[in-house]
């Protein structure tokens, strides 16, 4: 650079140029180095508040630890209590025989008894064991039939009740109805892992 042309510069214009100068070098300060920097500052920041909020998250779910764990502990106990009430395949089927009796006891006539597809349910802790039935009979019967299956100590679900075609017979109202039993038994296995996950109680020091 010929620094001698700048001799021959008024001084106002020198003075325009050193401010020029002096601008381009702070504004390439504040873009390059300032703003980067400070954007990176502020990303940091946010991310340790991030982790702090964590943290503090992971603190309280600590102190709740020891309460999360009996409430485990109650919880497996009344699903092992529970599963030990579901019948076994076998009884269930027994269970779903007993209903038939049931019903020929009490005055129905039964049309129609097709048992459906075993399925598991979705909690993969029982199996549902359907039968479709058709029975006739009057109206007081199929009532003390219904009324008898409530009181088994055997839970049997009936959906899908249907009444229809009523007649007169031997001076009843007799009507055809369809109806869904469903009776329930345990998964093979369920109950064994249930007890492997079921905690254990630490033998008390002496």
């Amino acid at each position: 650079m010929n620094f001698d042309v700048l001799k021959n510069i008024p001084a106002y214009q020198k003075t325009v140029i050193f401010l020029l100068l002096i601008l381009i070098i702070i504004g390439g300060f504040f873009y390059f180095a300032y703003i980067p920097q400070n954007n990176r500052i502020t990303a940091l920041q946010n991310e340790i508040a991030k982790i702090n909020n964590e943290i503090q998250v992971n603190k309280t779910k600590l102190r709740r630890i020891d309460e999360l764990k009996a409430e485990n502990e109650i919880l497996q106990r009344r699903l092992l209590e529970l599963q030990e009430q579901l019948p076994t395949e076998t009884d269930a089927t027994a269970l779903l025989k007993q209903i038939s009796e049931l019903g020929v006891q009490t005055g129905l006539d039964f049309k129609s008894w097709k048992p459906g597809s075993k399925k598991q349910n979705p909690s993969g802790l029982y199996m549902e064991m359907p039968v479709s039935v058709e029975v006739d009979g009057s109206y007081h019967n199929l009532g003390v039939f219904f009324f008898r299956i409530g009181k088994l100590s055997r839970i049997v679900n009936i959906t899908g009740l249907n009444l229809g075609s009523p007649k007169v017979a031997r001076s009843k109202i007799h009507v055809q109805t369809t109806f869904t039993a469903t009776a329930f038994s345990a998964v093979e296995g369920a109950k064994k892992d249930v007890e492997q996950k079921k905690p254990k109680t630490e033998p008390k020091k002496k």
